[in-house]
């Protein structure tokens, strides 16, 4: 989709948002000028597709597909919270500590749930019950996915139910500030009057993560509007909230606050129906282009400074044949603690890549020789 195509297109999935989150009529005279197929193929890039059909169905217009996307919403929303149940007893019953996140938490502060869409349930869990509770989501119908290797282990179960089980709030590779802040939020949680191991933060403390869990996205390969409209949700929820001293001084010591003004600012502007700033406007268009959950390109211009000279592309090649030996904690420890097998692993590699992973080693080859420098990279990604 061309810039201003893309902006046009943006523009018009943010009126019928807006109007679904505030309880507002879209104006049918603006409607009939949107193409409504390039507003469906965003909203689907965006998890937006249900607020967007609810908008139009007040509106008055009728859309098969809208309608379609917003059953399978609604479908999706109802096994997902079936379930957590299960999970969460099974927690319970183990005397496991648990603590529901993000989209479980955000979607009551939308007016109706179907509005914040989830491909997934995140939860985190007391750390040192890894195995019981693999054991758990296992015994559940779960295959285990990814184990170990990052903050959080994958649980995937037919039909299209995604668990995301955190053993911290975020990774250490990733960010160790962050991590180190995080680690020990089970000090900070407040015990559930309804179960015996169920927690939940604080909204000082849930605003903090937001925002953590949001930079870290934009900074990686993008975030889409969703990510904006949570802000802007939670804001409207807890009105005045972020203002207070303690948030402040948190945002302050996490280097945050400048970002978290931003943010706030454009949210209010972009789903309060307010004329945007040609700066708001570039921002905008960073969150369009980059989708739920980003974007290859975004990640490829953030890996290589939004360098697209020979050089840095191959200094990008060099590390992805060759990572440094550091990297492979995580990844591969077996070759960690045993450097001899460096050079065998280098080798079997690449080769275990193409076998089982052809289109994405290939995808990756291609996007590499194809990357542009974007002007447009995120404000606070400059």
């Amino acid at each position: 989709m061309k810039s201003n195509d893309l902006l046009k297109t943006a523009k018009d999935l943010v009126y019928l948002v807006s109007c679904a989150v505030n309880g507002e009529t879209p104006e049918k005279n603006i409607c009939d000028k949107m193409n409504l197929d390039k507003v469906l193929k965003l909203a689907r890039n965006h998890s937006l597709s249900a607020a967007a059909a609810i908008a139009l169905e007040n509106a008055g217009i009728i859309s098969g597909e809208f309608r379609e996307e917003k059953f399978k919403a609604v479908r999706r929303l109802s096994l997902l919270n079936t379930e957590r149940g299960k999970v969460l007893s099974k927690l319970e019953d183990s005397g496991i500590w648990y603590l529901p996140l993000k989209g479980i938490v955000l979607k009551d502060y939308y007016p109706k749930t179907a509005m914040r869409e989830m491909s997934d349930n995140d939860i985190l869990f007391d750390c040192e019950k890894y195995e019981e509770v693999k054991d758990i989501m296992e015994g559940l119908g779960f295959k285990c996915k990814l184990y170990g290797k990052t903050n959080h282990d994958v649980y995937e179960k037919p039909p299209q139910l995604d668990f995301e089980m955190h053993r911290f709030l975020f990774d250490s590779f990733d960010d160790y500030e962050w991590y180190n802040y995080f680690k020990d939020i089970k000090s900070k949680l407040v015990k559930d009057d309804d179960s015996t191991c169920g927690y939940h933060m604080t909204n000082e403390d849930l605003y903090i993560y937001l925002i953590c869990h949001l930079r870290k996205h934009y900074v990686q390969c993008g975030t889409g509007l969703r990510s904006l409209l949570d802000i802007y949700m939670f804001r409207k929820k807890f009105n005045g909230l972020s203002e207070n001293d303690y948030i402040q001084a948190e945002l302050k010591q996490l280097n945050l606050s400048e970002f978290e003004q931003g943010m706030s600012v454009l949210a209010s502007k972009v789903f309060g129906f307010k004329e945007l700033s040609e700066q708001e406007l570039d921002e905008l268009m960073f969150f369009a282009g980059s989708n739920t959950h980003g974007t290859k390109e975004n990640l490829l211009m953030q890996k290589l400074s939004n360098d697209d000279s020979t050089a840095a592309k191959r200094k990008y090649a060099l590390r992805r044949i060759f990572p440094p030996r550091e990297s492979l904690r995580r990844e591969h420890p077996l070759v960690y603690r045993h450097a001899v097998l460096y050079p065998f692993w280098i080798m079997y590699r690449p080769i275990r890549g193409f076998v089982k992973y052809p289109n994405r080693m290939f995808g990756e080859i291609k996007g590499l020789r194809k990357f542009k420098k974007k002007e447009n990279r995120g404000r606070y990604n400059e």
